[in-house]
């Protein structure tokens, strides 16, 4: 009885364990953008392709302003400078508190670009 008790906790840790793993730590935003709600464990990641380096740290600076931004995904124009793109990108991982937001997310990006907020350092 013990060992099955022992068991099953060690299976309920691993589970929360799991869980609290898929919550990405490495999500640009910590509220999904869609509803508000705390991320869970859907993220979509999104490429933009900026001008250059200087506009890189830009968006290293302030992402969520950089992202909101983007009128289209491919760009062509960089969202920091407006210039022609270059060979300069970065990848947001954008977290969502559930699939169907990440479903909506994923079906038009740039429309949902603009809500996304960062985290608080």
């Amino acid at each position: 009885m013990k060992r099955a008790i022992l068991a099953m906790a060690a299976v309920c840790s691993f589970g929360v364990l799991a869980w609290a793993a898929g919550r990405s730590a490495d999500t640009l935003n910590d509220k999904c953008p869609l509803s508000g709600k705390d991320v869970a464990n859907a993220t979509s990641d999104v490429e933009v392709k900026l001008c250059c380096d200087k506009c890189v740290a830009a968006y290293e600076k302030d992402p969520a302003k950089v992202l909101g931004k983007v009128t289209k995904l491919p760009n062509d124009k960089c969202p920091v400078s407006g210039k022609a793109v270059g060979e300069a990108k970065v990848t947001a991982s954008i977290g969502f508190c559930c699939n169907n937001c990440k479903g909506k997310f994923d079906e038009a990006p740039e429309k949902h670009l603009g809500k996304v907020k960062a985290k608080k350092k």
